[in-house]
């Protein structure tokens, strides 16, 4: 985790996390790593079992694709269902959150975004072109797959990044348009209460009330909520 990743996360955490944690907090957090830790292990020897049988090209597709929080995903033709960044059960982080955490969050279906790390004065472009990340606390229902689509104003663009770099400049081509949820099984999510967390960055060519559509499926009606990113275009 860069120094800039801490900041983010200590003035997001600041704002949510005012209350003292429940008592045997400490213990429950590590019983659920040890847990999560087991579970990675006996993925990644899957993995790697499997990465030894297969061909050729399909072995040097697996490597090309580099390492990162995230993994991005072919874009897909319209009507598909769950392309753009690819946040699985790997992705997810455990932060403190207090108990009234889903006041003020964008709801939509089996999802849940919290921005609070904007601040008035927050600078989205700077003059030489570049953007600065906006960091979201997403939270996802477990054994859940959403395929979440900002419906971005005129003018306006939206991406989801696949990890923070340590200089806090991005331009549009650093993310995706869309992203996938995919969460963990209640047995791994460290989160509990039946959900996985996430901490991710977006970046937005500047503030507004982001339209967010979430699906489960290719065929399912999408749940519309607004993602508030710094000042609407109301001055609200």
């Amino acid at each position: 985790m860069t120094d800039f990743e801490d900041r983010l996360r200590a003035a997001m955490n600041a704002s949510v996390a005012s209350r003292q944690p429940p008592p045997g907090l400490a213990e429950v957090v590590r019983r659920r790593r040890r847990r999560h830790n087991t579970w990675v292990a006996v993925i990644s020897a899957a993995v790697v079992l499997a990465a030894a049988a297969a061909i050729p090209p399909a072995r040097s597709a697996m490597l090309g694709r580099g390492a990162g929080s995230a993994n991005s995903l072919p874009a897909a033709g319209p009507g598909s269902f769950g392309h753009g960044q690819n946040y699985s059960c790997s992705a997810q982080t455990l932060g403190a959150l207090g108990p009234d955490w889903r006041q003020g969050a964008a709801h939509a279906g089996p999802v849940w975004m919290i921005s609070n790390g904007v601040a008035a004065g927050f600078r989205f472009a700077r003059p030489d072109g570049t953007l600065s990340a906006v960091p979201l606390i997403v939270l996802v229902r477990d054994n859940t797959t959403a395929w979440v689509t900002p419906q971005v104003p005129g003018g306006q663009s939206f991406r989801f990044l696949p990890g923070f770099n340590t200089t806090n400049k991005y331009t549009l081509r650093d993310g995706a348009i869309n992203a996938t949820f995919t969460s963990c099984s209640p047995n791994t999510a460290l989160f509990g209460s039946g959900l996985t967390e996430y901490y991710i960055g977006v970046i937005v060519t500047g503030p507004g009330c982001i339209p967010i559509d979430v699906r489960t499926s290719a065929t399912g009606t999408p749940v519309r909520a607004n993602l508030r990113l710094g000042r609407c275009a109301s001055g609200k």
